[in-house]
């Protein structure tokens, strides 16, 4: 089977931040960094310029990367890829929104600090700005990554693959070919919410008024959004969501929000975040564009103890069989999506119960290395997915060793093998189409590189 790699780029982290800050350099004869910025290529009105080729090409080089052919010719073909995807989302007004690409742009920070041991001041030291300016920086190539695996996902999504096709899919990799299942863990949780009291929702529910009384009288909202807001993906941008469908913010929120007229102000609402006012500044068809405050009240000292014991002595019972991980679940549990199932985590990327360890999270990876299958874990603390502080206890439900794919006890892992070749054909044939209509000028410099297509120089 002839392996290609991917034409969506995943651009390490460093990588990124290097190429978004201009940082792409490459070492002169003295040693000196020289900065290249002469344009390679023009995809429709997209330039690609030397410093991205010799960015991906040092990086590649660094992690050991190696490939059939010349290296730079296949990131100077991925590139060019990625540049017709770019082009044409924006002729197809395929769109992510402002909130989208603030979300991702805090979780490449959030593995920016893994990769320097949760130190900030290293990454600042490094690149010689600011976190906010990273940020900052990282927002555009972001951006254009995320359009462009949505377009890809476009002209992919009618893709089927059959159970026969699936079977021929198998049967036609060679020995070498069948891919190694990595070891996968099966997890059941059980998570406790700390109690908040009546007087801290009371608190924070006047202090918000206070500031719908500020904004009434006056005060700017957007400074004091950027003052005591607590969403970190708006706060920043002065509390501004951006354009969104009602089907992206939750239903509280929304409710209230699309029966605003613009340049209202809202009451206070209550959401699984916590409690918001919120402004409407335009609205565009069905999609609307709001400024909030969020205020999260916080979790007493004595709450925090309360929860742990509580968890502790339900994980004490199931020791000694008193009552079954599964019940103690369904009982005590306040994670709806495992709490039906017994606890059994059910994994977002695959929607299967198998995980592999590296896409747990990270306390819960802590929590499992010293666990054997059937044990209970000690409380912990983590985060729920409006970020809300939880406390959890696991156990591994199973633990499935590394080995060879096998179609019968593997067919969901190789089912998917096979659509993404079925996707990637499909997007073969697309690239060949794009090529023959699409203005391409292609640098002299990689016109006898030996590209996968064909029909990139004219």
């Amino acid at each position: 089977m002839k392996k290609r790699i991917s034409h969506i780029l995943i651009i390490p982290i460093l990588l990124l931040f290097c190429q978004a800050s201009g940082l792409a350099q490459v070492v002169g004869q003295n040693d000196e960094p020289v900065i290249l910025d002469r344009v390679l290529a023009v995809v429709g009105g997209h330039p690609i310029f030397q410093s991205d080729v010799e960015s991906q090409y040092l990086q590649a080089r660094a992690m050991g990367y190696t490939a059939q052919g010349d290296i730079k010719c296949s990131i100077f073909e991925k590139l060019l890829v990625s540049k017709l995807l770019l082009n044409q989302s924006e002729i197809d007004s395929v769109e992510v929104t402002e909130n989208e690409v603030e979300s991702e742009v805090k979780n490449r920070i959030q593995g920016l600090l893994a990769e320097a041991g949760g130190s900030e001041e290293m990454i600042v030291d490094y690149f010689k700005k600011s976190m906010l300016e990273i940020e900052k920086d990282m927002y555009k190539p972001i951006r254009e990554q995320m359009l462009t695996a949505r377009m890809e996902q476009t002209i992919t999504a009618d893709a089927r693959i059959t159970p026969s096709e699936v079977q021929k899919f198998f049967q036609g990799l060679s020995k070498e070919d069948i891919p190694l299942i990595p070891e996968m863990l099966e997890i059941k949780q059980i998570v406790i919410e700390p109690q908040i009291s009546e007087d801290e929702n009371q608190n924070v529910q006047k202090r918000l008024r206070e500031f719908r009384q500020q904004i009434l009288d006056g005060q700017s909202m957007a400074t004091l959004a950027v003052l005591y807001s607590e969403d970190p993906g708006s706060s920043n941008n002065s509390g501004e969501l951006g354009l969104l469908p009602r089907g992206v913010l939750v239903p509280e929120f929304a409710a209230v929000a699309y029966n605003l007229k613009q340049g209202d102000l809202s009451r206070v609402v209550k959401t699984d975040f916590g409690y918001h006012i919120m402004q409407l500044i335009e609205r565009k068809g069905d999609m609307i564009n709001v400024r909030h405050i969020l205020l999260r009240p916080k979790v007493s000292q004595e709450s925090k103890i309360a929860t742990q014991q509580d968890l502790d002595s339900i994980a004490t019972r199931i020791r000694a069989n008193d009552i079954s991980f599964d019940i103690a679940a369904q009982q005590y549990s306040a994670d709806e999506d495992s709490r039906a199932n017994g606890g059994l985590m059910v994994n977002e990327k695959t929607a299967s119960s198998k995980f592999e360890p590296k896409d747990l999270e990270p306390e819960i990876m802590v929590a499992i290395k010293s666990l054997k299958v059937g044990e209970i874990s000690e409380p912990f603390v983590a985060k729920d997915r409006t970020d809300n502080l939880v406390y959890k206890i696991i156990s591994i439900k199973s633990k499935i060793p590394a080995h060879r794919a096998d179609i019968d006890k593997d067919y969901q892992f190789i089912q998917e093998m096979a659509l993404r070749q079925k996707q990637q054909e499909i997007i073969d044939e697309w690239v060949y189409d794009k090529q023959k209509t699409m203005y391409l000028k292609i640098h002299n410099d990689f016109k006898n590189c030996a590209f996968e297509y064909s029909g990139w120089i004219k």
